[in-house]
């Protein structure tokens, strides 16, 4: 079990929630799965949430409502897979038939990411650490 997530845990290497209301998604994980939660100040681009254990952050916490960019996505649970060239796995992404669904960014101090949709329609961000 330690090997299986070890594997896991450098291959997926990230999880969001995106909800309406990222409060109520927090008390819900904490009350219902024992989670904590945490706080970090991404500067301009505000306050990112977190959902922890142990004290060490595991999971993204989005709020949707009232984002213009994020109307119309449903609640879900969204995954990131590390690679170890961004660009480069989105252009072999897109040659293999998926689509580019937020291009490939910066996040200061965090990494670089995008979001794609594989041929069957699953989404899934590629992810590189900045470190």
């Amino acid at each position: 079990m330690d090997q299986h997530a070890l594997n896991t845990g450098r291959t997926f290497v990230w999880h969001e929630v995106y909800a309406a209301d990222a409060d109520k998604a927090i008390a819900f994980y904490t009350e219902a799965l024992g989670f904590g939660s945490s706080e970090m100040d991404m500067g301009p681009m505000g306050t990112y949430k977190m959902l922890t254990m142990n004290g060490q952050g595991v999971a993204g916490v989005m709020g949707t409502a009232g984002n213009p960019e994020m109307e119309g996505v449903p609640p879900h649970w969204s995954t990131y897979i590390a690679v170890d060239d961004v660009d480069a796995r989105v252009a072999k992404c897109v040659s293999l038939g998926a689509q580019v669904v937020v291009p490939a960014m910066d996040v200061p101090s965090v990494g670089r990411m995008a979001l794609i949709q594989d041929p069957q329609g699953a989404h899934v961000w590629l992810y590189k650490d900045a470190h």
